[in-house]
This record gives C-alpha cells, structure tokens and sequence, in this order.
C-alpha cells in the first residue's frame, strides 16, 4: 500500500453533497467586493497598490492596480470565464498565467488575440471577450458541444466535400463558427512600429538564474552583453517564489525571490550589460540573428555568440474535463498570488508528477485557501522534500502514486476526483474531493524552440523527463532549465559556465582552472540533482472519458490522436496536421509533451522515436504590422525633384522614389505627348556603367540577349532572368566604346541588378567593373512629333532620322552640358533621354521647357507615361509579370538568344520553350465604356477567375478602357472575346496581340 497521510478536518474533509450541488448551480458571479479576491500586499508583487486603474470589460467597469495584467484584475473581480473554445465553444477560464496558453485571448481596444494574463492594464482601455455569442456567460454555440461526437478531427474532410455545393456553404459556416477574434477591418492603424538593429558581443536570451549568471560572468570577462526577458523585471521563476522555497546558489542559501533580486541588481548595475525588459525573442535566424519585440518596436539583435536561458513551461495533466474553468497550472496558481495578490479561491486540489504541486500547496496555504488533498503520481512519499513535510505537518493529506480521474462541474470546478494508480497507467480506488479549483503540474517541457531553429540536436532523457540539447551550434550554449535540469544552483553553474565559454571565445583571458572549478562543481550537481529528483510520466487513462483534452487550442481530445492513429496517421508531423495539434496559439507549448506521449503509447514506439513538430519563427504572436515595420521608407529624390513642386505637380511614391504623378488632368498630358512635345524626369531609372576587357561576355552571360556583337553607339533591349528563366528586370544597354557599356534598368531594381551582375562576376573571374552611377546623373526624356524640333535648339548634334536613328547613342554637349543622348521610345514617339550630370538636372529642364514653349510643351507625370507605355504595349517588370512570368509568356521570344552560348536562365527557358505557354501576357480593349482596374480577374462564363488585369487604364487615343491581362494561352487569339469582372458584373473585352497605338513602330523612327 502506498504511504497515505491524513490530515485534521480543517484540511483533508469530506464535503457535504449539498455543498457542490449549490455551487455546480450557483450563477458565474462578478464580485463587487474586490477585497475578497486581493491578498494582504507583499514585496514581490508587482502591483501598486496607490495607482487606481479603470478599464472596461465586455461594457462592466473593472477596477485594477497599476501592474495589474487584465487578467489578474478580471480575477480579482471575480470572472472566471475568459473565453470560449475554439471549436466546442466550452467555458474556459484562466490556466497559465503566461500566456503560453489561449484561455484568455481577448479583443482589447479592437485589437484581437491579445493575450488578457501578461498584458498589463491602461486607464480606459476596452476588453472584450472573444468566439461567443451574445457573450462568454452564455454563448448559444455552446449547443455544438453536445455534437462533439459528430465532429472528431478530419470531419470535414470526409462528409462535407460532395456535393460541391455543400463544401462551398459548410466551409463559410466553419469560419464563422470556429476561430478567435475577428480583425475590424475598420479600425483605425495603430503607430508604426519603430526598428532598431543592435550588436553584442554575447546575447543572453531569458532573465533567470542562468540567463542572469551567463550575463554577469560574460561581463566581466569584458564581453559586451545584451541580455532579453521577456518579463517586467528579472528573475524568471523566482519572481514568483515564495519566502518558504528555499534555493541553493554557489552554495549559499537563499529565499528565492531573494535570490532573484540579488542578481537582478548586479545585473542592472553593470556598464557591460544591457537590458531588455518586456521583450520577447521570436525567433533564431542565420547568423546568430535575433528577431526581439520590444514594447517600442523590433529590434535585430545579433549576437556573436548566443546563450538561450529560455526556461521550461509547465504543461497541463490529461484527464476528464481537464479544461474547466478552475483547473490551472500550480505555477499559474502562484502567479496569481505572488506577483498581484489574488486569491485564486476557497479550496483546492492538487496533483502533480513533480515537486511544484508541493510549493503551489504552500503558497494556496499561505494565500487562506484550504488543501483539500495532495496527489502526488510518484509511488513514494517525498520525505526528502522540505516542502512535502512541510505540508505533512501541517495536516495535508498527501496520497502518493495517485493521479487525477476527472474534475467534477459543468461550467467551472466543484470538485475533483483522484484515483490510485494501477498497471499500464489505469486508476481504481477513486476518492471525491469538494473544491473550486484544480492545481495541476504535468512536468515541464524545455522551451527550446530558438535551439530548435539554431538547428541543435536534441535526446530524449527519461530521468528528467524531457528532451535534452546533446549538440548546439558552435556559437550557440544552453543553461538552466532549458536543458531539463530544475535545480538553481546547476542553473547558475550553466549560466556562469556558457558565460564564460562565450566570452573567453571573443577575448582569451578567461582562467582555465576557472572553468575546471565550474565544470567539476556543475558534474556534481547534475548528478546530486539526477540521484535525489524522480519525475514520473503523468498516466493518460483513455478509459477515464471522453473529454480529456489534450490541445486547448484546437479543442482536440485524446481519443482524436487515437482516432487519428488508427486512421493511419502514425508520424508525429502527419497527425500534427490531420489533427491541427499543436497548431493552435500555443504551437505546442501546452500540449506537444501530451500528444507524443499518446502517439508512443498508441503506436508502441519510443518516444525517442517518435521525434518532434518543427519549430518555427515566431516563438510567440506578431502582428503583421510588427513585421512589415514602420511606414516610413527613405525615398530618394531625383535633382530635379524641387522644379516638380514648383510645378503644383501632384508627387506619389513608387519603388523607392518621390516622382511627379501628375502635373492636372494625365490624358491631358498623354494627349500632349501624342500631338505636339513633352517631358518626363525619369532619372529615377537604374543607371549602371560597365567597363573591362570582359564586359561583353559578362552582359551576353547575364542577360538573354547577345552584346558582344552590338556596334559602339547602339542600343539593345534585353531582359535579365533568374536561373529558372523567369524575368527579374529589363532595360536598355548602350555600347559607348569597345569596352563600355552604358545600362539601364527599372527603377525598382537597380540595387539587385548591380549585386546579380558582380555575384557572377566573382563566379566566372571576369574583369570587368560595375559602377552604379544611378544618383550621378538627371535624366529627362523629350518625347512627340516636336521633340526633334526642340532639342535641335540646344545642341550641335544631327538629330535628323538619316543621322541619329532609333536605338541609337551618341554624346555631346546639350544646353551647354555634356550629355549622352539615347534614341529610345517607351512612350510609342520619336524621342530622346538626355542624360546629363546631376548637378545640371534642373538647368536641363528649365532649358528644355523653354526651348519647347513655342510647341506647348508639357511635363508629364508617370500616370500619363503609364497610360502612353500601354498604348505601345511596353511591360513593366512586377507589375505586368510575377515570379513565373518567362519572356515568353510576354510575347518577348525575340529577346532571347539560345545560339549565344550559355548564359543564366538557358536552362529553364530551353523548358519553357518546350513546355509551350500555359498563360500568356495580351492587350484588351474593353467592347463598352466600362475602365477595369488593375488586378481585376478575367472570368469564364460561370464567373470563376482564370486569369486577371495586370495593368489597365483609359486610352486618350481610343477613348476606351484597355489594359494588358494574363490569360489562358488557348485564349490569347487575336480578337477573341474575355469577359472581366469589375464593379460587381462581367464585361467583354476583345484580345489585341499588337500595340494599339502606331503597331508597325513609325512614329519613333522619324
């Protein structure tokens, strides 16, 4: 028989029956009385108690102390349903404390998802409760509850996809149903996020024992430290210590918040180390690169050597009803009571399989609640725990080798039962206890997800229980409770130890009979540690019902794994995904450990075999805005940018650049370009000048075209393609000499372009040089039936047809300045880029505009260069393409030399070519007045998408919609017939394979 202490009445009692029927119906209650829930104030707490704080919940007024997260203070105010779930829409209520769990996501101030227990109160802030309707006390869809026997895992695939119809009506309901928070599209945007990038010579990721140790022992070895906590202040785990859990530290004792301040205040001192508070790490990159969000924004810390002190997260038992409200984890239970003074209830039972249920006891009893039992799943008393005698004496009634059957209620804890532990893991000999709340601790799980994404290996150890880090990257260390080992004087030795190695790695000084001292003291306490430390698996009785819940965040039960299992799904990353477990908020936080088990059990195969889910970046919840960063870009400006204020010109943003886009109305521009003269600044064009003996191969290697062969003084388009041949850019390469070209690309590129030209350089030893001279040049281009007129008033050069063709270069002086001309037409007419020094830019302008005033001349923005581009069917690259579009989706065949030699894309345009086209880029022209817009879809006749408008305006010289549109090649026939879908109904549209305006090209060669 198993050791059995029974305590006094006031403790181990056998409630009246009366009692837990009153309580099962007793309505959920919001207490006015805030003192019945708040404990007397204690040093640790982090609370202030002088600084009321007022914020609204689900429209009730709740009051709070300054410190308080809204969690605590819904707490302390009696609500002790924060959400419903997931799927089921079951009462959940607050489990962690954490918020590693998604019991107490909640929509504050229109934000969704925010995790109610770690974010911290603000006056006048609006809370709201999340998934339920009319409201989280009474939700109608808690009805699909009593259906959850006709919705296991991979229900919708195997009933609602015939016929069609019903996927199509189901699948909008499941939405609807099923989810979190709902995004408010409305809503207005919050403040950019700011980012900052920071170097250390070591980070240190975790502000505990061993987080806190590795700092200081770095520092003072004249390492530079940054050390990330994801908490307020440091101290991990021991910030919610209590006086009565006593600690060993470099052999010296201490109460453990004592021990955590003591270091916290050495670390905040020191010159060498900085702080991070409040901010978490989301994820390990390459390089030893840290994502970190702050409370100001992102922050890029990169680290030359990492050490994660990332901790352990307690994990939930499994067993019937296991979700109630009023079940929580005993490090959750001591949050609440140690860090902001509130009373979790009245009485409690505890089960654990480690030695925190026994403190969680200590603390419930110290807080004025009753112990009505402790559980312990180990076979033996703990008589070598203090805290287990502790409780011994203070009458207790203590059962080893039991384990929790179910949690007695409805809506939230009434009770709970414990049942003796029997072969294969099955209980009998059940015992009900009386109680409104369950403290339960399953073991830890490492949180090791940033070793995980450091690529470290990792073995399955049975003595602690956990998987363990064996082989860490070679600028990456572990210590403390990451590594499995809960003992704080091993976590400090870690700590001091990865300190140490990481420092002395940057600057040799470190003693070496330093390290020999802390590597023989840190054996000798992980073995001391391993002899005296028994963890026992937590049993999972299938047997014990049907709602033992293994994924809070997906609703997912332990008969679904097995559901799963026996459907074939026997691989840990197959049944992760046909069961969404771990795939919820949590991503495995509180229920990976669970489900391998259950999947080893059922599949009788090791939990070393059974391997683990990837971890992924972000280790906890972005929002999009977080990522994508502050709005604020740095634009660059052309020198003529001032000249386009002057002119009231109406200025937009586009790829990197502040350009005119427009200057009044653009067809009016367009029609001036077509009738008589006008100007564009297009110096925002990427502007490359290549020199070298081996210029010509380089370009014939790196674009489709050949250039080895075109003469000085001409000029060729071409595309660049990645090496599966589609496009990356296009642009102009002018041969000034036998080796010197001149090239230009999109406006957007240009950087990527220059670094793609000197990548294959270095990778073919060519000699070559490549300058990007984009900001050392102004470049206007003069464009219309007048534009030969005009520029011929400001230089010498022959601009006749006979003399200076179409693609064709030449330098000279214009207006006084040395310029090098380009004969190019991506407006569809006869005209020039001058491109000038930059410093000239504006005298350029201002003497073309005069030089033109007798022909009206006009500048025009980029719409009406767009508008004119389109007439002529030129593309531009990322608006008309994508990152399948190859040369010969675009009808640009002829740009593409295969009898040239090799050269990058060869290989996936020879594929393409053999292939045939599935899409193809034609022009449009709308059959009525109705303009598409851009990203519009090309219909069939039921109106499903097959294709869609990449561009599309109102042509000037047709007076019609038209555009270009990727479409199903079997289409893309001269004048057939497309229909578009815009505002709200199809059109028809007939096909065009030639330009609209000027198709033979006449117009530019005169």
């Amino acid at each position: 028989m198993p050791e059995v202490v029974r305590g006094p009445p006031q403790h181990g009692y056998q409630p009246h029956r009366q009692d837990r029927v009153a309580a099962e119906t007793a309505p959920p209650a919001m207490t006015t009385d805030r003192r019945s829930s708040r404990l007397d104030p204690s040093p640790i707490e982090l609370i202030d108690r002088s600084k009321r704080v007022e914020f609204e919940f689900n429209g009730r007024l709740i009051h709070a102390y300054e410190g308080d997260t809204i969690g605590s203070a819904l707490y302390a105010s009696g609500v002790r349903i924060f959400s419903r779930s997931f799927k089921f829409h079951r009462v959940r209520g607050m489990l962690c404390v954490s918020g590693n769990c998604p019991n107490c996501l909640m929509t504050v101030d229109g934000v969704p998802n925010v995790r109610a227990c770690v974010r911290r109160v603000e006056q006048g802030m609006k809370v709201k409760g999340q998934n339920a309707w009319p409201g989280l006390e009474r939700d109608l869809f808690s009805i699909i509850d009593r259906f959850r026997w006709a919705l296991p895992i991979g229900f919708y695939y195997k009933g609602l996809y015939r016929p069609r119809a019903l996927w199509d009506f189901s699948a909008s309901l499941i939405r609807r149903l099923a989810g979190l928070g709902s995004v408010n599209l409305d809503a207005e945007g919050h403040a950019a996020e700011h980012r900052t990038y920071a170097h250390a010579d070591v980070a240190v990721v975790g502000g505990g024992v061993a987080g806190m140790s590795a700092a200081l022992e770095a520092a003072s070895n004249g390492a530079r430290v940054t050390l990330v906590d994801d908490q307020p202040t440091l101290g991990g785990k021991f910030r919610y210590g209590s006086r009565h859990e006593i600690v060993n530290i470099n052999d010296r004792e201490f109460a453990a918040p004592d021990a955590g301040q003591a270091l916290a205040a050495r670390v905040t001192k020191h010159d060498r180390i900085d702080v991070l508070s409040d901010s978490t790490v989301f994820g390990h990159y390459e390089g030893n690169l840290l994502g970190v969000r702050t409370p100001h924004g992102i922050v890029h810390l990169r680290g030359r050597h990492v050490i994660v002190t990332t901790g352990a997260q307690e994990v939930p038992l499994t067993f019937e009803r296991n979700d109630l409200s009023g079940v929580m984890l005993s490090t959750g239970i001591r949050r609440l009571i140690n860090l902001y003074g509130v009373k979790p209830g009245n009485s409690a039972l505890v089960v654990t399989t480690n030695d925190e249920g026994y403190y969680a006891a200590l603390d419930m009893l110290e807080a004025g609640m009753r112990i009505v039992a402790l559980a312990d799943t180990r076979p033996e008393f703990r008589r070598d725990l203090d805290a287990a005698t502790t409780l011994k004496s203070m009458g207790v009634l203590i059962l080893p080798n039991h384990a929790m059957v179910r949690a007695e209620g409805t809506r939230t804890v009434i009770g709970g039962i414990v049942g003796e532990i029997g072969p294969n893991g099955t209980t009998g000999n059940e015992r009900q206890f009386d109680c409104d709340t369950i403290a339960m601790s399953g073991g830890f799980q490492p949180s090791s997800a940033l070793l995980h994404q450091a690529d470290a290996t990792f073995m399955r150890d049975f003595d602690v229980d956990a998987d363990i880090p064996v082989d860490l990257p070679e600028y990456v260390h572990a210590a403390g409770d990451v590594t499995a080992i809960h003992d704080p004087n091993v976590s400090a030795l870690q700590g001091r130890l990865a300190g140490l190695e990481a420092s002395s790695a940057i600057r040799p000084s470190a003693n070496g009979t330093e390290r020999s001292t802390i590597k023989q003291s840190l054996r000798e306490s992980i073995s001391s540690y391993r002899r005296r430390t028994l963890i026992t698996p937590a049993p999972v009785d299938l047997a014990a019902g049907p709602r033992q819940f293994v994924c809070y965040c997906e609703d997912v039960l332990a008969k679904d794994v097995v559901q799963g299992v026996d459907e074939g799904f026997r691989d840990v990353q197959m049944l992760k995904r046909y069961s969404t477990v771990t795939m919820g908020p949590c991503q495995g936080k509180m229920c990976h450990k669970r489900f391998a088990e259950i999947l080893s059990q059922e599949t009788d195969t090791p939990l070393t075999q059974v391997g683990s889910t990837t971890s992924r970046p972000p280790v906890q919840p972005l929002t999009l805005g977080e990522l994508a960063g502050p709005m604020h870009m740095a634009f660059k400006r052309t020198p003529i940018h001032q000249r386009h204020l002057q002119a009231n010109a109406k200025m937009a943003e586009t790829g990197g650049w502040h350009r005119p886009h427009s200057y009044g109305d653009p067809q009016e521009e367009a029609k001036a370009v077509r009738q008589s003269v006008g100007i564009i600044d297009v110096g925002t064009l990427g502007k490359l000048d290549v020199q070298g003996k081996d210029a010509p191969e380089l370009l014939d290697f790196v674009y489709t075209h050949r250039f080895s062969d075109l003469r000085p003084g001409r000029v060729r388009y071409s595309v660049l393609t990645g090496d599966n041949g589609t496009i990356m850019d296009d642009g102009t390469v002018a041969r000034l000499a036998d080796d010197h070209y001149y090239v230009t690309t999109s406006t957007a590129n240009v950087e990527t372009v220059e670094q793609w030209f000197q990548w294959w350089m270095a990778d073919r030893e060519m000699r070559a040089y490549v300058t990007n001279v984009t900001s050392g040049y102004s470049v206007i281009n003069i464009a219309g039936p007048n534009a030969r007129d005009t520029l011929s008033k400001l230089t010498a050069i022959d601009l006749s047809p006979a003399k200076f063709r179409y693609m064709r270069v030449k330098r000279g002086d214009v207006a006084g300045v040395p310029a090098i001309l380009l004969k190019i037409g991506f407006v569809g007419e006869s005209g020039w880029e001058v491109h000038c020094p930059a410093e000239y830019g504006e005298h350029m302008w201002d003497a073309l505009l005069a030089a033109g005033e007798e022909f009206d001349i006009r500048p025009f923005g980029v719409e009406a260069q767009r508008i004119l581009r389109l007439e002529k069917m030129h593309i531009i690259p990322s608006q008309d393409t994508d990152l399948l579009t190859t040369p010969f989706d675009v009808g640009a065949d002829w740009v593409v030399k295969f009898d040239k030699g090799d050269f990058v894309g060869a290989g996936g345009l020879r594929l393409a070519r053999d292939r045939g086209n599935r899409e193809k880029l034609v022009g449009f022209v709308m059959s009525d007045g109705v303009v598409p817009h851009d990203g519009d879809s090309v219909v069939d006749g039921e109106n499903s998408p097959i294709g869609r408008i990449t561009s599309s305006r109102l042509s000037p010289t047709m007076g019609k919609g038209f555009g270009y549109a990727r479409i199903p090649a079997h289409l893309a026939d001269e004048g057939e017939t497309i229909r578009i879908w815009t505002e709200g109904s199809a059109h028809k549209a007939s096909v065009t394979l030639s330009p609209f305006y000027d198709p033979e090209g006449k117009r530019l060669r005169e």
